[in-house]
């Protein structure tokens, strides 16, 4: 409904928009941008920040089909070589309620890398799957870092509160960055003062690579009710402090090729299988 590319200085206010089967409002490599008591109601994503500097997204509302909100910055070699990144987001004082997918989710096209991302007193009221669905896959290189979500509200998600995987979510690009530059590397995962109400699970972060685990990831303060817990695989500076949940089945933690604090008392899991790399191509892309 709405495309902005390259523009900078962009206010949305005190308005509702009603899309249906596509994206409704989409900035592209624009720089500050702002979103105020913005309505966004449609059968797709709500709004996608595409490779953009200096975003807020402050009191607004979402009922949508896909994504509320999707943080992305290009795909594949493409993506990779123009390293335009998302970065300096702010969201706040948000509703939403997602039908198909996830409240926010911050890929899956993360090839420019994503940066300096800040959640923060939202409520997430329904999501098809997960609140927060942090998602990528080889082939789409760069990196995800600083990722800080703090005072949330989460009830009605149908799978979880928090999924990671940068293992395969989204479809492989037609020119995909290949061996280890194609790996995105994972970086700065804080969650604090989560408030979960009969999430089915609390966090799902097993989907990683192992020779890349995620650097530094804390979950910090999470109360209310789960039915089962926190499956975490290959991250180093792990950082798990008062976890208050009640109401699950099966172990509290579970983890394979997790180092840090607040483990002690972690179920193994199965290690990971280490994926294929992508192989490079018989002729090395060429952006046009």
């Amino acid at each position: 409904m709405l495309e902005f590319t390259n523009c900078t200085t962009i206010q949305i206010v005190d308005c509702i928009t009603e899309q249906n089967e596509m994206w409704s409002i989409h900035p592209v490599c624009c720089d500050t941008v702002s979103f105020r008591n913005v309505t966004v109601r449609g059968g797709a994503d709500g709004i996608d920040i595409d490779s953009c500097k200096g975003v807020v997204i402050d009191g607004c509302k979402f009922s949508t089909g896909d994504d509320c909100i999707s943080l992305k910055s290009g795909r594949g070699a493409e993506g990779y070589a123009l390293a335009r990144l998302t970065e300096d987001v702010r969201i706040t004082d948000c509703i939403f309620a997602d039908t198909n997918w996830a409240c926010i989710g911050i890929g899956s096209e993360t090839s420019g890398g994503i940066r300096n991302v800040h959640i923060e007193q939202c409520q997430c009221t329904l999501a098809h799957t997960f609140a927060i669905y942090i998602k990528t896959r080889l082939g789409r290189g760069s990196f995800i870092e600083d990722i800080f979500v703090n005072d949330l509200d989460v009830s009605g998600a149908q799978q979880g509160f928090l999924r990671i995987n940068l293992l395969d979510s989204g479809k492989q690009d037609e020119f995909p960055v290949p061996g280890d530059k194609g790996i995105p590397a994972a970086r700065g995962f804080h969650f604090s003062n989560i408030r979960v109400n009969k999430v089915p699970t609390l966090v799902q972060a097993t989907s990683t690579v192992p020779s890349v685990p995620i650097q530094g990831f804390t979950l910090a303060n999470i109360t209310g009710t789960c039915g089962k817990g926190i499956f975490l695989a290959n991250i180093r500076r792990a950082d798990l402090s008062e976890i208050h949940v009640s109401g699950f089945s099966g172990p509290l933690l579970s983890a394979v090729n997790v180092t840090g604090k607040g483990l002690d008392d972690a179920t193994p899991l199965e290690a990971t299988p280490a994926p294929a790399p992508i192989p490079p191509p018989a002729m090395p892309y060429q952006l046009q």
